[in-house]
């Protein structure tokens, strides 16, 4: 169907809907649901869940990170989060060390291992990112960046 058609059937209340299957919901799922198979695939050989992967994306950015700090940022709970981070430290590529400032936490380090290993991940994300993308103009991206951040804001409570 094409865009104009879309737009037109509106009513009072906004968008006429199709059919069942014509939701953001069903449409931001179906497409998660594929990238993240495509993503899965290309993890696979480095033994890296998508879930570690966001560690180390984070873990490349800033080190020296807590537990507590790792899992706001995976968007995950802080006992799963922690079983991340000991399978992660059982294969040798990230490291724990006692806080300075609090001697009840630790924090979270790359070893060289993993610095290697994220950074060679990285390439591959980094041109994933842009087959992704390859079909939008910069300005489409950005839009779309900022609809999902407006619908993410909008539903994360």
């Amino acid at each position: 169907m094409k865009l104009a058609t879309l737009l037109s059937m509106t009513t009072k209340r906004g968008i006429m809907m199709i059919n069942e299957l014509d939701t953001i919901g069903f449409f931001i799922s179906r497409t998660q649901s594929k990238l993240q198979k495509r993503f899965l695939q290309q993890l696979k050989p480095y033994g890296v869940t998508p879930e570690q992967w966001v560690l180390f994306a984070r873990l490349s950015e800033k080190e020296g990170i807590s537990p507590t700090e790792l899992s706001k940022t995976s968007l995950r709970d802080k006992p799963y989060t922690t079983r991340l981070i000991d399978k992660l430290e059982d294969r040798g590529l990230i490291r724990r060390e006692e806080s300075q400032n609090d001697k009840r936490s630790s924090l979270i380090y790359l070893t060289k291992e993993g610095n290697e290993l994220s950074k060679e991940i990285f390439s591959i994300i980094t041109e994933l990112n842009q087959w992704v993308i390859g079909t939008m103009s910069g300005e489409e991206v950005m839009q779309l960046k900022f609809l999902l951040n407006k619908l993410y804001a909008h539903v994360k409570n």
